[in-house]
């Protein structure tokens, strides 16, 4: 991934840890924020199914609800997706399970 990519995805995101297990990631771009949710929350479903975790979309935000290491498996997924969205513009079936696939093979 290139620094300019990087710093893109840095500015666009803020990342909240709660005590209960809940990540929280904040989009700065509510269009970014749609592309990376998808139509009906498609995109979201589809990472919920691939990941087994419980993640929902509210506001300017992903809630994703799971242990510590799911939780960071899906926020690198869905930085990996916010990158996609950005590089193409739309965000494919085939780019989700490789957001998961990517990061599952790296741990």
């Amino acid at each position: 991934m290139s620094k300019i990519s990087q710093k893109k995805i840095v500015s666009n995101l803020k990342f909240v840890y709660s005590d209960n297990g809940t990540l929280s990631v904040i989009f700065q771009n509510n269009d970014l924020l749609l592309g990376v949710v998808g139509e009906f929350n498609d995109n979201l479903r589809e990472l919920e199914k691939i990941t087994k975790t419980s993640i929902s979309s509210r506001g300017n935000s992903i809630l994703i609800k799971s242990d510590q290491k799911k939780n960071e498996l899906v926020k690198n997924a869905i930085k990996f997706l916010v990158e996609q969205f950005i590089i193409n513009g739309t965000i494919e079936k085939k780019d989700i399970i490789s957001s998961v696939i990517k990061f599952m093979i790296d741990e």
